[in-house]
């Protein structure tokens, strides 16, 4: 899968007023590593956050390997949206995203100081 053709599918889908279809090629685009989808995604999944029930469905779609809602985990972590304040448990949660290939959670990762297990040595 080419993750720059399926972000601009994803652009010309939204532009076209077919939001099922852009966030489905966001989506893919984003799992493919595409940064910039990766970032989009992670908006709209922040944005959805309102409730408990919602950071459920987040859990959830972490534990099935979706890398972009557990960055947005790690991030109502660090913020203390809907969950309380927890840094150690938002660092895992960045630790795992990273290595899944989560360019966002990487650059926090080096940002703080700390490579991901999968960079260079």
């Amino acid at each position: 899968m080419d993750a720059e053709h399926e972000y601009q599918q994803a652009a010309l889908a939204f532009k076209a007023g077919n939001a099922a279809e852009g966030a489905e090629h966001l989506r893919q685009a984003a799992f493919a590593g595409h940064a910039e989808a990766q970032n989009q995604l992670a908006r709209v999944y922040f944005a959805q956050v309102k409730s408990r029930e919602d950071v459920a469905n987040l859990e959830a779609a972490a534990q099935s390997g979706d890398h972009v809602a557990l960055f947005v985990l790690a991030m109502c972590l660090i913020q203390g949206t809907i969950l309380p304040k927890d840094t150690e448990k938002a660092l895992t949660a960045l630790r795992i995203a990273a290595r899944s290939g989560n360019s966002m959670a990487a650059a926090m990762l080096n940002a703080q100081g700390e490579a991901s297990d999968d960079s260079p040595a």
